[in-house]
């Protein structure tokens, strides 16, 4: 079983050496591939210096998404399994072993991280809080190689080496053809976030089998390439709301949310303002409005590569979508609105009497919150979601 190990780089090469070093003094023989659109901090001339046929990379000086990042990796990588990593971790010994006998192509496996008390607070499987130091100079290696360790020791006289909640994250491995079929990352989220819980919730939907290693660490230093780095920090607030709004768009619920139901929604939606336009557009495949919406486009269609002039219509053209909403725009709230997936899923699927369900067959029309909610057909689309475009192998 081959696995190549992909590490997406902007800058940093600091980082980058170190990772490349430490991983070579565990595995001198496993696949590394290194892609960087955009660095200008000499990482792309190092890579050019690097002379290791275990080694592939590409760089570009132009800036791309992180999606369009791993997707090139996904690419270039020549094992049947590839590894997502950043430039900020060190593996720890026995990574790859622990991954090996897990590893199928019916499976997505999140291997754990040990990190500094950053994000104490985001608990999920496979993460454990342990302080070895928050950058390269203050790293304890050993003492984390010691602790990773003890973690493998304890977790194999215990027979517990997996985590089979389906609790995944980006730090996972997956079969490169698998990856490659669903079209890989969408790079629809520019410059990063939420590409991750939209490639986890597809494998989802695929029927893919989460598991979680808990024996297969490594130490990561926590967002000095993204969220924390120079480059990004000023920006992150701002870029992450953003990318809610795109994934929002291109599900119709909120990557929190607790439905995962993808309605075609038609919104007859009189007297918009910009401001309604602005809180109901993501929510909606299609908006009918007697609105100038030329200013919203204006203002909006720069954040998304999502065609924002197709979403609108006119109110008085026919109005064709699997579920209408009509409400005016005096009563429109962000509340209401994001509520709408949640609404629909219960009225389907909420336990009811035959009498009620037959009554609902004859009058598919129900009121929330000053809505007028009619179901014309009650199917769902998020499957259709699983695959996007191929990535060419």
């Amino acid at each position: 079983m081959t696995f190549s190990l992909l590490i997406g780089v902007k800058n940093n090469l600091a980082y980058t050496q170190y990772v490349y070093e430490q991983t070579r003094l565990i595995y001198p023989e496993v696949e590394i591939v290194f892609v960087s659109y955009g660095s200008t901090d000499g990482t792309h001339e190092w890579l050019d210096t690097l002379h290791d046929e275990h080694v592939r990379f590409y760089h570009e000086p132009v800036e791309k998404t992180l999606s369009d990042t791993y997707n090139k990796a996904t690419q270039l990588a020549t094992s049947a399994y590839v590894i997502f990593a950043h430039n900020d971790m060190v593996l720890a010994p026995g990574f790859l072993e622990a991954l090996a006998p897990l590893q199928t192509d019916n499976r997505v496996i999140s291997y754990t991280t040990v990190e500094p008390p950053i994000f104490a607070d985001d608990e999920r499987p496979g993460k454990i809080v342990r302080d070895f130091g928050d950058g390269l100079d203050t790293f304890q290696r050993d003492a984390f190689f010691a602790f990773a360790e003890q973690q493998q020791r304890t977790n194999q006289q215990a027979n517990r080496t997996v985590d089979t909640r389906n609790k995944l994250s980006f730090f996972l491995s997956v079969s490169r053809r698998v990856l490659l079929d669903m079209g890989g990352l969408d790079p629809l989220f520019n410059p990063m976030f939420c590409e991750d819980d939209d490639l986890l919730l597809r494998f989802q939907l695929k029927g893919l089998e989460p598991v979680v290693s808990l024996d297969a660490i490594c130490y990561h230093f926590v967002s000095k390439t993204s969220r924390f780095s120079a480059e990004y920090q000023q920006r992150t607030q701002r870029i992450e709301a953003q990318s809610i709004r795109n994934f929002i768009r291109k599900w119709g619920f909120r990557n929190s949310g607790p439905v995962k139901r993808s309605y075609d929604i038609g919104l007859v939606l009189p007297n918009a303002t910009t401001d309604v336009l602005r809180v109901v557009e993501p929510w909606c495949r299609t908006i009918y409005t007697n609105a100038d919406v030329e200013s919203f486009i204006r203002e909006e269609q720069p954040l998304t590569s999502v065609d924002l002039r197709v979403k609108f219509r006119r109110l008085t053209e026919p109005v064709t979508n699997d579920v209408v909403v009509r409400v005016n725009a005096r009563h429109v709230s962000a509340n209401r609105i994001e509520a709408l997936p949640e609404l629909i899923a219960n009225r389907l699927n909420k336990p009811r009497s035959w009498l009620k369900r037959l009554v609902n067959v004859f009058y598919p029309t129900f009121h929330r919150e000053g809505m007028r909610i009619r179901i014309v057909n009650p199917r769902s689309h998020e499957t259709q979601l699983i695959n996007r475009q191929t990535v060419n192998a």
